[in-house]
């Protein structure tokens, strides 16, 4: 039987070499642009752009240009450094970002200056100070091991901003090494045991109100509400008579507060339970992300930017 064959013939289409001049799309991109104009997408844009506060500020001539287009003024400073002012008075709407304003709100005063200092090849490695006629107040924009950055406040060593607590047992707690067994560390999944020296005052982690205060098994207690959903615990503590102390609930305390004292004997020890949005948080970790930065790295930073 014979077989046919015909020829193959592709069915896919070639277009010529020639191509018509696309003035549909250009009349499309124009439209959109004029569209994102009127909705003020360009001005978006700018306010995005690097700024006096922010991570990724502009370096060199570009930084005294930023600071004089939102109303600060620009110094140059002995030994590579630069500054950038703002005097603040009533309003804080020139001021160019959410930090700047943030931090211009916890003035006392009516009136303010706030003054950005960095080196001029890095102005995101920055010291910023927070003046009033009374009191300076001064944080430090110092990069962390992954590169990211973190705000410490300069007096206190804190993430700035955030809760800074206090240690309850201040000089007279007993550091611990790491590879010390600590008799009972890993039972206690509701608490922290806490040594001390005897007779050594107690007073709150953070500034709150008392909530609970009494005797439990374990000696007196007083419980805390420091606010933003964190609370404390405080038991075992040691009464004297002549503290007079006699919180009650509804009392507000401050990190100098007395609360109590450790038993007068030795391996005194107090116990401490953190509860945050209701879950148990470990003192250690809670101190931790407060306290990012050691007090030797806050020194070597305040050296390299020339300070």
């Amino acid at each position: 039987m014979p077989v046919e064959f015909s020829e193959y013939r592709c069915k896919r289409k070639y277009k010529s070499g020639t191509h018509k001049f696309p003035l549909f799309r250009l009349i499309l991109l124009g439209l959109v642009l004029l569209l994102a104009y009127h909705l003020g997408f360009f001005s978006m844009v700018v306010e995005k752009l690097p700024l006096p506060g922010m991570d990724n500020a502009p370096e060199g001539p570009s930084w005294k240009v930023a600071c004089e287009k939102y109303s600060g003024k620009a110094f140059d400073l002995d030994g590579d450094l630069a500054q950038c002012s703002w005097f603040v008075k009533d309003s804080m709407a020139e001021l160019p970002n959410v930090f700047l304003r943030y931090v211009a709100s916890l003035r006392e005063g009516p009136v303010s200056s706030l003054h950005w200092v960095a080196p001029i090849g890095n102005f995101s490695k920055a010291l910023f100070v927070l003046h009033e006629d009374s009191a300076s107040r001064a944080y430090l924009h110092i990069p962390m091991a992954d590169s990211s950055m973190v705000w410490i406040d300069a007096s206190t060593g804190c993430r700035f901003p955030g809760l800074c607590p206090e240690q309850p047992l201040g000089w007279s707690s007993l550091s611990i090494s790491e590879d010390f067994d600590f008799s009972g560390q890993e039972a206690l999944l509701a608490m922290d045991k806490l040594g001390g020296v005897g007779e050594a005052p107690v007073r709150p982690i953070l500034p709150g109100k008392v909530i609970a205060s009494g005797k439990d098994s374990l000696g007196h207690f007083v419980e805390i509400d420091h606010g933003y959903n964190v609370s404390s615990r405080m038991s075992g503590l040691f009464r004297y008579d002549r503290d007079s102390i006699m919180l009650s609930p509804g009392d507000k305390v401050d990190v100098q507060t007395l609360v109590g004292r450790i038993a007068p004997k030795d391996g005194s020890a107090i116990y401490l339970a953190i509860r945050r949005n209701g879950h148990f948080v470990r003192w250690k970790d809670f101190f931790a992300e407060s306290h990012p930065v050691d007090s030797a790295k806050i020194s070597k930073f305040k050296e390299q930017i020339g300070l």
